[in-house]
């Protein structure tokens, strides 16, 4: 069933209003048939409306909710994906992937070795499709939040209660990721991914003091996107479960 993530305002009561894109996405892409097929329709708020797809009324979609209930595909733990800022075809791989994984926040920053020193403002709108759409393809039922740029230095401090990691290639005692304490214990988690020339020595030393521990991806250094994806793999198997 195809899934769309709509404005919670166009839900009114068991009545659905489809915005112009998402209708012509629906009728001219998808060919489904109004007054036969069903979507789900999703709020962003962690429920799902079966709807189906009502005959046309002029130009305008409209559906009717058929059932709801909570989606079931979030992950346990609130992780946030911190990397360096990196070319544009690299930042919507792993927008793209990191979405399916389950990562919830991605905070893009700006390191020493930074390949990418800003982020245009009209890429937005782009980035966000990426992250709806992936969204929608692998049933999640919230958005992942695309968060502002930082510099390295501002971003430290603001994670407070959360488990801190870093993703270090220069880990000599390849340190791997343990769970500390039991099952429930790690609710929300940030980690660290630098740029294609890694952290400086300086960053790393800021990064422990600031309470993040360091981990190893194992003895290959790994491109920024590969290792964005690692690092949120690793931490999502080992304490999301």
């Amino acid at each position: 069933m195809q899934r769309f993530f709509l404005d919670p305002q166009a839900i009114d009561g068991i009545r659905v209003s489809f915005p112009p894109e998402t209708s012509r996405q629906i009728l001219n892409v998808l060919r489904l048939k109004p007054g036969q097929d069903e979507v789900m329709v999703l709020d962003d708020s962690g429920r799902q409306y079966r709807v189906q797809l009502l005959p046309m009324a002029g130009k305008s979609l409209y559906g009717e909710v058929l059932g709801e209930d909570m989606g079931a595909s979030e992950p346990r733990i609130d992780l946030c994906l911190a990397f360096s800022l990196t070319r544009r075809e690299r930042l919507e791989w792993i927008l793209q992937k990191g979405t399916e994984l389950g990562v919830t926040r991605f905070q893009p920053f700006i390191s020493a070795h930074s390949v990418v020193r800003q982020l245009e403002a009209d890429k937005q709108n782009r980035l966000k499709s990426i992250i709806r759409e992936a969204a929608e393809q692998s049933e999640r039922s919230r958005l992942p939040q695309l968060l502002p740029p930082m510099e390295f230095q501002a971003l430290l401090p603001a994670a407070q209660d959360e488990l801190r990691l870093m993703a270090w290639e220069r880990d000599e005692a390849h340190h791997r990721l343990r769970r500390q304490g039991g099952a429930d214990a790690v609710k929300s988690a940030i980690v660290l991914v630098g740029p294609e020339g890694g952290f400086s020595q300086a960053e790393v030393e800021l990064a422990m003091r600031s309470g993040y521990r360091t981990f190893s991806l194992g003895p290959r250094v790994l491109r920024v996107e590969t290792a964005c994806i690692a690092a949120a793999t690793l931490v999502l198997h080992e304490f999301e479960g």
